[in-house]
């Protein structure tokens, strides 16, 4: 499986429906939110996963994340740790957080604060079932070569069948 169908299987199992919830917002708000927030969260990860600085420390994060269960989404966002999805959101945006945050406000007429809060219940989401996906992958393969999963499923992530699978939140 690759990281667009990850994504599609997230969002038709609930987890727009319960980001909105989460944050007081109508879905359609949220939706055009998490159009703009989404690739550029992977594209955080494949940065991350290609750095030489920042490569183990990532493998790491997706290996304990890929602990977590997010098979059943609105459970697992409803128990999200958001101070943890903040400091993943750090991690794979770093400066850019903050303009990030404003682009998806002005895509969606939510405030940055609210945007950032989008983000930080996303981003475990994004990790556990990346990290999930990679173990299994991993096991798979027979290799052990985690690194090697990560890239491929990251590299096979095209950015524009994410904002295609985004666009379906906002129909």
């Amino acid at each position: 499986m690759d990281m667009n169908k990850v994504i599609e299987a997230a969002i038709k199992a609930g987890a727009l429906e319960q980001v909105s919830k989460m944050i007081d917002v109508p879905e359609e708000d949220a939706g055009k939110a998490l159009n703009v927030v989404l690739p550029l969260l992977l594209k955080g990860m494949q940065s991350q996963a290609k750095s030489k600085e920042t490569k183990d420390g990532f493998l790491k994060a997706l290996d304990d994340h890929g602990k977590n269960d997010p098979k059943d989404v609105k459970k697992f966002l409803k128990n999200v740790d958001t101070d943890d999805g903040a400091k993943i959101v750090n991690h794979l945006l770093g400066s850019k957080t903050e303009d990030v945050a404003a682009k998806a406000g002005k895509k969606s007429g939510l405030d940055v604060k609210t945007i950032l809060k989008i983000m930080a219940i996303v981003a475990p989401l994004l990790m556990s079932q990346m990290g999930k996906e990679a173990k299994t992958e991993t096991a798979k393969s027979g290799s052990g070569d985690m690194s090697g999963i990560v890239g491929n499923l990251l590299e096979n992530v095209d950015i524009g069948d994410v904002i295609k699978i985004a666009n379906l939140l906002i129909k």
